[in-house]
């Protein structure tokens, strides 16, 4: 089976994020959405049971996808998950750099690791959790950022 990881901490999972999900949905047989527990040792703004719900409104209609949660490296959720892809997406120049790191980071820890990239859809290239949470926060709409089905979860869990 050909199955990837995508992981992070989805705060909040937004349009780009689904833009990434769809795409890769055709080319893997299955994609596990690893959402971060604990990132860097950061609090994140909601609890992970929220961010999971926010996730998994946001892909139900994808047959082939699973949404749980992880905490600590992600190498090591990979492994657990029987994936040898790590799945990311890139925005920017700068992400590519930043990618390019953490991918000899994940090679050093397991040689089997594959690193797939996505180029953001020029639509979405723009969208960010923080955008999206200061949209919520000063009264701006989510209409264009996030997904249909989470948009109400969203809206509460960061206080509008």
């Amino acid at each position: 089976m050909n199955r990837a990881v995508f992981a992070g901490t989805f705060n909040p999972f937004t349009l780009g994020h689904y833009d990434i999900l769809c795409r890769a949905s055709k080319i893997f047989d299955e994609v596990v959405i690893g959402v971060a527990d604990d990132s860097s040792g950061r609090k994140e703004l909601l609890s992970v049971d929220d961010r999971l719900d926010i996730a998994k409104l946001s892909v139900s209609e994808i047959s082939n996808v699973i949404v749980k949660p992880f905490c600590g490296f992600l190498v090591d959720f990979a492994r657990a998950e029987r994936a040898d892809i790590i799945l990311r997406g890139l925005r920017s120049a700068a992400d590519v750099e930043y990618e390019k790191s953490l991918s000899a980071v994940y090679k050093s820890q397991n040689d089997k690791i594959e690193c797939v990239y996505l180029i953001s859809e020029p639509a979405y290239s723009h969208i960010s959790g923080t955008i999206v949470r200061q949209l919520v926060r000063f009264g701006g709409s989510l209409e264009g950022y996030v997904c249909r089905a989470a948009m109400n979860k969203i809206e509460h869990c960061y206080g509008k």
